[in-house]
């Protein structure tokens, strides 16, 4: 079956592709930003219990801390395969010192859902984990799925200093608040010649690179890796001496939260 041809397509689907374009790729909170060093953050999404239990670990012997962004009602649920870490979990990485960043209470897609029913439902899962973390509501926030448009980054993009898509790139230059570049970190789309290619590009630009994934297990689903591959990077970010931070940090660094 072939891409669906411009002409066949209804007017809503036209503006709602237009309304993604813009999404990801105008600034909407455009930012010079000025590093004298690299800087790596390591960020996991929805996140399943195989991440506090292998990413989580890993991190923490390295000297390093992650950035975890929890969709509240997904917790002790299975979210493509995978069982969502539970309140306790949640609670033990933020006392390590880790992020616990916002990523909608349903997990919801936010380029589909109205304006309204959008803030309520984030407000709800700031609430979820200023409640088990104990502190104030989060600073950063991961569209789920990745998935943005043109309404959803108007509503969301002063709810939260700095927020995080799937667009792919290094943060270096002008970079838009709205909607921080990042690269994935799957087995399936990832090798070590890759990831070097990656760190040289961080540490030519003097950017910031955000990594994300899904679940650190072995045999990971098509949005996660391998417990080896992760220890992999890590352990390549830690030889060049690059420095880790989790995402609110670096925000709090450049002055914007």
């Amino acid at each position: 079956m072939g891409k669906t041809k411009l002409w066949e397509m209804s007017g809503s689907e036209i503006l709602a592709g237009v309304s993604r374009k813009i999404g990801r790729h105008v600034y909407f909170r455009p930012h010079l930003l000025k590093l004298d060093a690299p800087v790596v953050a390591f960020t996991f999404d929805d996140f399943p219990v195989s991440v506090f239990e292998n990413a989580a670990p890993a991190l923490e012997d390295a000297g390093m801390l992650g950035t975890f962004y929890l969709a509240s009602g997904l917790m002790q649920r299975v979210e493509n395969g995978q069982l969502i870490v539970d309140e306790e979990m949640v609670a033990a990485l933020s006392e390590k010192g880790h992020e616990i960043g916002g990523h909608t209470h349903g997990h919801i897609n936010v380029q589909k859902t109205p304006r309204r029913d959008l803030m309520a439902d984030v407000r709800r899962n700031d609430e979820e984990i200023a409640r088990i973390v104990g502190s104030a509501k989060p600073v950063s926030f991961a569209y789920p799925f990745g998935m943005i448009s043109l309404p959803s980054k108007l509503a969301l993009m002063h709810h939260y200093p700095g927020l995080r898509g799937i667009k792919v790139g290094t943060n270096s230059g002008l970079i838009d608040l709205a909607h921080l570049k990042a690269q994935e970190l799957y087995d399936c789309s990832n090798d070590s010649s890759s990831i070097d290619r990656m760190l040289d590009d961080v540490e030519r630009r003097r950017g910031w690179l955000i990594f994300y994934t899904h679940d650190v297990r072995k045999d990971p689903t098509n949005i996660g890796c391998s417990p080896a591959f992760f220890s992999e990077v890590v352990d390549k970010v830690r030889r060049r001496g690059i420095r880790v931070e989790t995402v609110i940090d670096t925000l709090k660094r450049i002055g914007v939260a």
